[in-house]
Formats: C-alpha cells, sequence, structure tokens
C-alpha cells in the first residue's frame, strides 16, 4: 500500500483516538455541569476505549478514512446519520453487557457520540485544509500527453497541482479547460521556477531534443518521474501500456518471502478450519431454502485456473435455476432472470461464497487474490490481454483488489480493466494491503 495512504488513514486514526477521550471528557462535563470526577472518568476510559475500537470500525465501513468521502456533502452527511444510530445502537448493547459499571452511562453514550461526531468531522475538515493547500501539494508539470491523462485529471489529486502540459498533439477540448497547454519550451519558462516535478510520457522521455531542452528551460533541482509510476500512484492500478518484459522483471519477478508464506498459510487454514465449523451448522437450513426455492444441485462446481495456470473445481450454493445446457456459458450472470430468488439473497449477503472456505483449507485459493476465471474465459483473456498470465503467479483470493475496486466484467474490455487492479496488487502485495482488502469487502457486505 502507498506510504503516503498509510500516513493519511494512520494521522486520521490517531487524531480520532485523542478525539474521542476529549468527547468523553466533555460528556462527562456536560452531564455535571462542571469538572468530572477523575475516578469516575479513569474508570469509564477502558469500557469505553472498547467501544472506540468498534466506532473506529463503523466508522472504516462508512468511508469516513478516505479522501473521496470529503467531496460528497450528502454522503458525508449520510454516513454522520448512520454513525450515529449505529453507535448509540452498539453503545446500549455493549453497556447491557457491562452490569459491573457503577454509572450507567446512558446520557454520557449519547453526549460522547454526539461530540465524537462534531470534533472529528472538524478534525477532517482541519486536516485536509491543512494537507490540501496548495502551499503544501506538489506543482507538477507534464511533458507528453497520453489517454491516460484524462483518468489522473478525473481522479483526487490530494497531493499535486498540475501546472499544465507540454506537447504538440491534439489535446481533448476538455481537458484544456482545466490545464494549461504548451507547444513552446520558451512560454513553460515563465513559469518554470513554480514547478518542482516534471512527469514524462513513455514517447518523450528517450527523446533526446525534448531532455536537451528540458535541461535548459527548467531549474536543475526539480524531481523527474515517469507518468505511469505517477499514475499507478494516483489510481492504484498497473497501467498496462507500459508493460513489457523490463517492467516485470523489475517489478513482479521477486522471490517469495517464506516466513510470510507461512504465516499465511497458517492464517487461512485456522481461520478457514472456524468458518467450515459455522458453515456445516447453516449448511442444512441454507440447502432446505435453495431445495425449496428451485430444482436442482445445492453446491456448484466449476473448474477455475489458478496459481501457475493450474485447474482446480471452486464450490458456491447454486444461486441460478439448474440448466446443463448453459453450464459454463461465459458472461451468464448477464442475464439475471436466470437467478432464483433465495439466489438474489444468497449474492446480495454473500453467503453464497461460503463453500469456498473448503477451497481455501485445500490451498486452492487464498482469502485474498485475483479472482479465478472460468476456464474458457481466461483461456479467452490470456489470447486477447497482454500479460495476463502474470495473475497467475499467486493464488487467487475469495476477494482482491480488482474485486473492491471495480464490478464484475461483461466483456473483455471490462476484463482488461480490471486485470490493472490484478497487477497492482500482485506487485504491492503484503500482509497491509490484505487487511485493508478484507476490512473494505465487509465494508461492501455490510
Amino acid at each position: 500500500m502507498n506510504t503516503k495512504n498509510k500516513i493519511f488513514w494512520t494521522s486520521l486514526l490517531i487524531g480520532d483516538f485523542l478525539i474521542f477521550y476529549w468527547s468523553l471528557y466533555l460528556a462527562l462535563f456536560l452531564r455535571k455541569m462542571g469538572l468530572p470526577d477523575v475516578k469516575i472518568f479513569n474508570d469509564l476510559q477502558e469500557p469505553f476505549l472498547y467501544l472506540f475500537f468498534i466506532w473506529a470500525f463503523i466508522y472504516f465501513i462508512l468511508d469516513f478514512y478516505e479522501i473521496s468521502l470529503f467531496k460528497k456533502k450528502i454522503s458525508f452527511l449520510r454516513g454522520i446519520v448512520v454513525f450515529i444510530f449505529l453507535a448509540i445502537a452498539t453503545g446500549t448493547v455493549y453497556f447491557y453487557f457491562q452490569p459491573q459499571l457503577e454509572l450507567t452511562p446512558r446520557a454520557i453514550l449519547f453526549l460522547t457520540v454526539l461530540n465524537f461526531v462534531i470534533l472529528s468531522s472538524l478534525w477532517r475538515v482541519l486536516f485536509l485544509r491543512l494537507t490540501g493547500l496548495k502551499n503544501f501539494r506538489k506543482k507538477i508539470f507534464f511533458i507528453g500527453y497520453c489517454e491516460e491523462m484524462g483518468e489522473i485529471l478525473r481522479s483526487d489529486l490530494f497531493d499535486y497541482e498540475i501546472i499544465g502540459i507540454y506537447t504538440r498533439e491534439e489535446v481533448p477540448s476538455s481537458m484544456m479547460k482545466e490545464i494549461k497547454i504548451f507547444d513552446d519550451f520558451e512560454k513553460v519558462e515563465e513559469i518554470s521556477e513554480n514547478i518542482e516535478i516534471l512527469v514524462f510520457s513513455s514517447d518523450l522521455k528517450e527523446d533526446k531534443k525534448v531532455i536537451k531542452k528540458v535541461f535548459s528551460s527548467f531549474p536543475l533541482d526539480v524531481k523527474y518521474m515517469e507518468f505511469f509510476s505517477l499514475y499507478e500512484e494516483i489510481t492504484r492500478k498497473a497501467p498496462l501500456r507500459s508493460l513489457n518484459e523490463w517492467w516485470f522483471l523489475e517489478n513482479i519477478s521477486k522471490p517469495k518471502d517464506k516466513i510470510n508464506e507461512v504465516i499465511r498459510r497458517f492464517f487461512e487454514v485456522t481461520t478457514s478450519s472456524v468458518g467450515i465449523i459455522i458453515l456445516l451448522l447453516i449448511f442444512p437450513f441454507i440447502a432446505l431454502l435453495i431445495k425449496i426455492d428451485s430444482k436442482g444441485k445445492t453446491l456448484y462446481k466449476q473448474e477455475r485456473k489458478g496459481e501457475g495456470g493450474k485447474k482446480f473445481t471452486l464450490y458456491k450454493f447454486r444461486t441460478m435455476y439448474d440448466n446443463p445446457k448453459k453450464e459454463g456459458t461465459p458472461w451468464r450472470e448477464e442475464d439475471g432472470s436466470e437467478i432464483t430468488r433465495v439466489g438474489k439473497i444468497l449474492r446480495k449477503t454473500h453467503l453464497d461464497e461460503l463453500p469456498q472456505l473448503y477451497n481455501i483449507l485445500k490451498g486452492d485459493i487464498s482469502f485474498v487474490g485475483p479472482r479465478p476465471e472460468i476456464i474458457t474465459l481466461a483461456e479467452e483473456f490470456e489470447k486477447k490481454i497482454p500479460f495476463y498470465r502474470l495473475r497467475y503467479l499467486v493464488r487467487p483470493g475469495l476477494t482482491g483488489w480488482a474485486q473492491i475496486n471495480y464490478p464484475p466484467s461483461m466483456n473483455v474490455k471490462e476484463a482488461e480493466e480490471k486485470f490493472k487492479y490484478d497487477l497492482y496488487y500482485i506487485k504491492n502485495r503484503s500482509f497491509f494491503l490484505d487487511i485493508i482488502i478484507i476490512l473494505k469487502t465487509l465494508r461492501t457486505i455490510f
């Protein structure tokens, strides 16, 4: 995961923890309309601390640790209302099981939630204003133009301010309204002192004439960067256009961390074993509902491609009407009429995925990784999407970076877009990124 994102999330979380204690102290102050008793404050700190971890998770689910949320006022206000309801509900249930507390903190709970919402919202506004000021944002200038530049402009440029573009190619008029276009380096010299980073397109980074002009037109202390590195940092997906054999050797071809793999596998075996025990308890009820709703088998089996391109059988609860003629038909899910009534509920709640815990226990898939494709689709993508076989470097997953960032693909073009996210995951794969993906998956479910 990008270091800047880690710092962003960590800063907000630390601020929230400090605000939480201030909210509790302020709630006690408002409750008594005076300085609170030190003993009461100390007694409430521990039980409220456990509760705050629950609230922090709810904040994460509601996107309060994402930059994009603060640019959507309606979504932000809706999230506040939902949080207040969930925080009071979880707090009420939590303190119901805390009979040992001498003080029943009903009023304090409500005041703490209210204080926390107000102060944490102000903290976010202040944090974004300070870090988002133009003086703190890096000023970048593009040398060359490419199609992917449009994606950058549509993204949240939290860390950067675009000064302009040097290009002699025709640029879409929609982009010209937002940034200045230069076709002569002499005109760029007027603003060159304000530029901190020069971002080169792949076609101009090796143009000797352009490089010579750049050295004579910009300050010597300016930083140089390739466009696709910036593209990956902002969009969090790998640019297919930049891929070649050297990119593979530099970014993907790395020896496996054996210790990390052992820890990962231990976690998968223990967690999936517990999950399977729970699955066995609810299996009869789900199976009965599937059978009552439609004819056919309870479990759906299908061959998929896994690590190293090896085939394996994936298990799911059946959510579609049994139709042997269409078994394994690519893009079948496009026809929603073939999904059963119970199937719609199972998909909405993601309960149809539970049998894949057996695949995780066997080692066919992991909790996190690229989604395993149907054999016929995988073979088609291998022919039409460059470097698609790189997906087989790691085990596929029950969830993944592509799954939480892009909807299910319905054609080759969408599959290619989704593959960019898979490549980003393969390149940046880490325990921290896996945790983020799992939490974001839980957020999607909720």
